[in-house]
């Protein structure tokens, strides 16, 4: 028969295979194709993970080295194609008021995830009727065990669908509050199976008038009877009786979050060899009903991976109503840190007792670095998974005083500085965790490949990007420099027609006055012009040739032509020319170059044909700042006031003052005349490239 069962408020494992419908979390919703996008919701969700998974408990298995759990018998590899089912009875003496099963799998060093967890298998619990209560049914005034016919009904059933591999989580089936005498798992092997094992197995009581999951009824010994068809006894590895002591490899029930609380953790020296016992009383408060006492281990300092750190090797306890403890129930524990494994509880059960006080005595205390060591992660007093112990009032003989001042550490209800979680919450919320856990790696993944995705198509992108650019630049320059070489050809194309037109008009007067000169025969003025004209026409022709010829022109040549001019223009006067010998070697653009030259053959012009001097003295001079141009002469001079426009002094002002420097005229009737051009050498990065009229 299969029980109708309504729906669980929320389901954990589905019972059924058609409750797993729509419970798959791994799948997530659905991503952007633009990896940008796909980027943000996959940390989002990673995001709503991380803090759904801090609400749960912490998640830490750890394999055992023995205590296992359950292993059937493997079968012969002859009997490979039948079907064997194995069947695991639990009988209650009572009433357990069942509202949930969890099943964990077996853990096993060097293998990741589950080991030989069943894939196909049921779960029946045997109905007694409505008249039973407590395994018993009224008849007579008396109770009696209720005749049969009874009824299994079927809570869990995945024989016909496998159950999906759960790893190192546990199961959870949530079957609410329902009327049970016996309890039967039936696993049945498929054909490429040959054996399963099961770590624990927990049967959670349903709490009186809550519906909150209450105490493991699987750990409450001689009022439970469990038997099994088929298992393989093989200690300390694989036994029946593994299946349901306590000792798991999922870790201890605490939670995500960490908080500022901190074990108990004690040492000192003895003087003596013998140590002497520690004593820890709890006070409850009021009588309560106590049905197991747990010892947790506290964690090892600095990190250290040293499992029960400081924990006891033997434990008293005495339970009482009394402080004098005159009617205490005693319960000894001893070889613990050799029957505790990794980090499990020591769970001492005590079947219901009355009591308001709990006295331990510690003995066989751990030694570390030459002392004494005692560290408790909590002390905790319970029935039906009810905690008494929490800020009970606690009292210590034996130990030191920062033992004494540490004390309430041992009943806050936290361990390793998370909060200690019921059994139930905790075996709930890792079988809650671990499609959460699972989609988490998946999402982690995906963000990582993604990222790696987006940033390799920005390397791609940054590539092409910068490749475009580069071509671009290139082009850019290729274009720049056709331009330049165009502005360039432009100047010089400009200074030669400048000076092929001078020389042009010198030839022109040149022959004007040949005509004149054989009409009227030649005076001396006449032979002075022709001579001069024919210097200075000479003089351009040269220029011309050495505009054409260089591609760069340099400070020092151009000043070195300079005075070569003068010398060809001024042959018949007493030149005295001064030229700088360190002159910074700077290269000078083509407009710079012609707005200096038309300056100079101006001077040049007018000093020979106009001032009648004897002496002329040039001075060429540079440094890093400026450059200078002086001209002085000892000629007839002029009045400055009455300047004629044939001369080009005004031209001259506007070359000076173009090329970004000044010009200054000294001269008197009689006195001579003194030219100076003074222009900043910052002047050759800037743009000059006016026309002037000049005085030819």
């Amino acid at each position: 028969m299969v029980l109708s069962l309504a729906a669980p408020a929320e389901v954990v494992d589905p019972c059924f295979p058609e409750q797993a419908a729509g419970l798959n979390t791994a799948e997530g919703p659905m991503m952007s194709r633009w990896l940008p996008v796909r980027i943000l919701q996959l940390e989002d969700e990673r995001a709503e993970l991380l803090e759904t998974i801090a609400s749960l408990p912490q998640h830490n298995p750890k394999p055992l080295p023995d205590h296992m759990g359950y292993h059937s018998v493997p079968r012969d590899e002859a009997a490979a194609g039948e079907q064997q089912d194995t069947f695991i009875h639990v009988e209650f003496s009572f009433d357990p008021q069942l509202a949930a099963i969890a099943l964990a799998p077996a853990l096993v060093s060097e293998r990741e995830g589950s080991y030989a967890f069943p894939k196909r298998f049921k779960i029946d619990v045997l109905d007694r009727g409505t008249g039973w209560v407590g395994g018993l049914a009224e008849e007579g005034g008396r109770w009696v065990i209720p005749p049969p016919p009874y009824e299994w009904v079927e809570v869990v059933n995945w024989m016909d669908e496998d159950f999906p591999d759960p790893g190192p989580y546990p199961v959870y089936f949530n079957l609410g509050d329902i009327g049970v005498h016996q309890l039967r798992l039936t696993i049945s092997q498929a054909e490429n199976d040959f054996y399963h094992a099961l770590g624990d197995m927990y049967l959670f009581r349903q709490k009186d008038n809550s519906d909150l999951t209450g105490d493991n009824m699987m750990v409450w010994g001689k009022n439970i009877e469990i038997t099994a068809s088929d298992s393989l006894t093989k200690p300390p590895l694989w036994d029946l009786t593994y299946l349901y002591d306590g000792f798991v490899g999922l870790g201890i029930p605490l939670s995500e979050e960490i908080s500022d609380a901190e074990d108990f953790m004690v040492s000192w020296k003895h003087s003596d060899s013998k140590q002497t016992p520690v004593q820890i009383v709890l006070d409850l408060g009021r009588i309560r009903r106590v049905g197991r006492v747990q010892l947790w281990p506290a964690e090892a300092p600095h990190g250290m991976a040293i499992p029960q750190f400081g924990f006891p090797g033997k434990v008293t306890m005495e339970l009482s109503t009394n402080p004098e403890f005159s009617d205490a129930e005693m319960f000894m524990e001893d070889g613990i840190r050799e029957r505790l494994h990794n980090e499990n509880l020591l769970n001492i059960v005590t079947g219901a007792h009355r009591i308001r006080y709990v006295r331990l005595t510690l003995e066989d205390l751990a030694n570390y670095k030459g002392e004494t060591v005692l560290g408790i992660g909590e002390i905790r007093v319970a029935e039906f998974d009810e905690v008494w112990s929490i800020n009970a009032a606690v009292t210590a003989e034996g130990m030191p005083r920062a033992g004494m001042e540490q004390l309430p550490r041992l009943v806050d209800g936290f361990s390793r500085k998370r909060r200690i979680l019921r059994e139930a919450e905790w075996i709930r919320g890792l079988a809650l965790r671990r499609p959460l856990d699972r989609r988490l790696v998946i999402v982690e993944q995906e963000l990582e490949l993604a990222r790696e995705a987006w940033s390799g198509f920005k390397l791609r992108a940054s590539i092409w990007g910068g490749g475009l650019i580069g071509f671009g630049l290139l082009g850019a320059m290729v274009l720049q420099r056709l331009q330049r070489r165009k502005i360039l050809k432009s100047l010089k194309t400009r200074i030669t027609r400048d000076l092929h037109d001078e020389v042009g008009s010198n030839l022109g007067s040149i022959t004007l006055a040949a005509r004149r000169m054989e009409k009227t025969g030649a005076t001396e003025e006449d032979l002075t012009d022709l001579s001069l004209m024919t210097r200075e026409a000479s003089a351009s022709l040269r220029d011309v040739v050495w505009v054409v010829d260089q591609a760069i022109i340099r400070l020092p040549v151009l000043l070195q032509k300079l005075a070569e001019r003068a010398e060809r223009v001024l042959c018949d006067v007493e030149l005295h020319i001064e030229l700088v010998a360190d002159c910074p070697d700077r290269i000078v653009p083509l407009t710079f170059k012609r707005h200096v030259i038309m300056f100079f053959k101006e001077a040049m012009h007018n000093c020979a044909r106009h001032s009648r001097a004897t002496q002329v003295w040039l001075t060429l001079s540079a440094d890093a700042d400026q450059l200078e141009i002086s001209i002085k002469d000892n000629g007839c001079g002029f009045d400055a006031a009455s300047l004629n426009d044939g001369w080009g002094v005004d031209s001259m002002r506007k070359r000076a003052s173009e090329l970004g420097g000044e010009m200054y005229l000294e001269s008197g009737l009689g006195k001579g005349t003194r030219i100076v051009l003074t222009v900043p050498l910052s002047s050759l990065r800037n743009k000059t490239d006016h026309q002037y009229k000049t005085s030819n």
